[in-house]
């Protein structure tokens, strides 16, 4: 495991029960909008929701799976979701066609998009894809034409191969490379190969895309009562990843046997995920602030990055850092190093 996060919360907005213990009658109804179909990748969330760590800060949450028919951005715009998950991209996307949505927390700091090779052909750097055949999935090509620029490699030599996020195409040879999600198609390569695969994460090479971030209307920060329902949520949903983190035993047990009964997921699998995605979770910044943090350097690199996708309209101002810092409004967080067990305070 990366990291132990122990996160030292200032209560905001209203609490679901009064000082007597009785239930609170207000509590606010917030709908969740995630971005893929149940999995361990939402394991916070799912620890929060069974946990009650919504509730003790106000909010009565509704988390709807998403999947390949959903667009969560879309549900938020039409007001089916209050929040929805996704990548700043796919954010970026719709406020470029007009909607006016604004990025309140990060969950993955680092860009799950990662090229997935053979361990005896293996791809470890851009130009490692000159002469090679990438499967590339529909809606990636633009994020590997980006790649590809930034890194001064020949895109006459690399040939491209329409795929989908099935491993098949890797494992019989026919592609040399396949774009994947960082904790999922590396372990299924792995199951079916007996082998670890080479991964090459494309946030190494400077493709800065915050992912599974947590995007709302950006009128609703300006109405006090759906503002204080968002930070509600947002305590309760950086306690339930703080539980993960300390011990994702539980967000295994949660997905298999509760989110995802009916998926046939198997606790190996998504334990070895929920492992892998501790990369993703915990690096110097979260340890530093508090899980689900957004640093202005982050900020800034993010929009260079999804200006180099060639969306319209890219600004800072698509990222919105006060409800986080409502969250952590007594100082921030304390993280304890698992290896050492030293703590770094950040004020």
């Amino acid at each position: 495991m990366a990291a132990a996060v122990s996160t030292s919360l200032a209560l905001v907005g209203c609490s679901v029960s009064d000082d007597d213990g009785s239930s609170d009658p207000d509590v606010e109804k917030i709908t969740l909008q995630t971005s893929w179909v149940p999995l361990v990748q939402f394991g916070g969330s799912y620890i929060a929701d069974n946990k009650g760590y919504y509730e003790d800060n106000g909010v009565d949450v509704d988390i709807r799976p998403g999947g390949p028919d959903v667009d969560a951005m879309s549900a938020v715009v039409s007001g089916q979701a209050d929040i929805g998950m996704g990548n700043a991209d796919t954010v970026a996307h719709a406020n470029a066609e007009g909607a006016d949505l604004v990025i309140v927390a990060a969950g993955f700091q680092k860009n799950p998009l990662s090229l997935l090779s053979s361990p005896d052909n293996p791809i470890t750097t851009p130009k490692d894809m000159e002469g090679k055949r990438i499967g590339v999935p529909s809606g990636d090509e633009t994020a590997q034409e980006a790649l590809i620029a930034r890194n001064g490699v020949d895109a006459s030599k690399v040939t491209t191969v329409p795929a989908s996020f099935d491993i098949a195409p890797l494992t019989s040879g026919e592609v040399d490379g396949l774009w994947v999600f960082y904790a999922e198609q590396p372990v299924s390569y792995l199951e079916a190969t007996g082998h670890e695969g080479t991964v090459m994460m494309t946030s190494d090479f400077g493709f800065d895309v915050y992912s599974q971030v947590y995007a709302v209307k950006r009128d609703s920060l300006t109405d006090q009562a759906k503002r204080e329902a968002i930070t509600g949520f947002l305590k309760g949903e950086i306690q339930g990843w703080q539980d993960y983190v300390n011990d994702p035993a539980e967000a295994v047990d949660l997905t298999v046997n509760d989110y995802a009964k009916d998926s046939g997921l198997s606790v190996e699998n998504q334990t070895e995920q929920a492992k892998r995605q501790m990369d993703l979770l915990v690096t110097p910044d979260t340890r530093k602030l508090g899980l689900l943090q957004m640093t202005d350097e982050g900020i800034a690199k993010n929009v260079t990055s999804l200006t180099a996708l060639g969306i319209d309209g890219v600004s800072s101002d698509m990222f919105d850092t006060s409800v986080l810092k409502d969250v952590y409004a007594d100082g921030g967080a304390t993280v304890a190093d698992s290896a050492d067990g030293t703590e770094t305070d950040p004020s």
